[in-house]
């Protein structure tokens, strides 16, 4: 069995990711699913992060919870059922 060992970025090698991120769309858009599929994976985590977003993204928080309404008034499904 091979062992796995974490390797840490260098502060050079993650400035050169994060300046990739911001140049290439794609990669940016790549990133954000793989960290949000790592993040709904852990409920705690979720649950974590959504606090995090909550209260120092409350920009991001609040179009979400404004798109949210708008998708649910315009939902005819019965409330109980909404999240099935």
């Amino acid at each position: 069995m091979a062992s796995t060992t974490k390797k840490t970025l260098s502060p050079a090698e993650k400035e050169k990711f994060f300046e990739a991120m911001e140049n290439d769309q794609h990669l940016f858009k790549e990133t954000l699913e793989v960290v949000l599929n790592h993040i709904v994976s852990d409920p705690k985590l979720t649950f974590n992060v959504a606090d995090f977003i909550e209260s120092d993204f409350r920009n991001l928080y609040l179009a979400i919870m404004k798109k949210v309404a708008v998708e649910r008034n315009n939902d005819s499904t019965l409330g109980c059922c909404r999240d099935i």
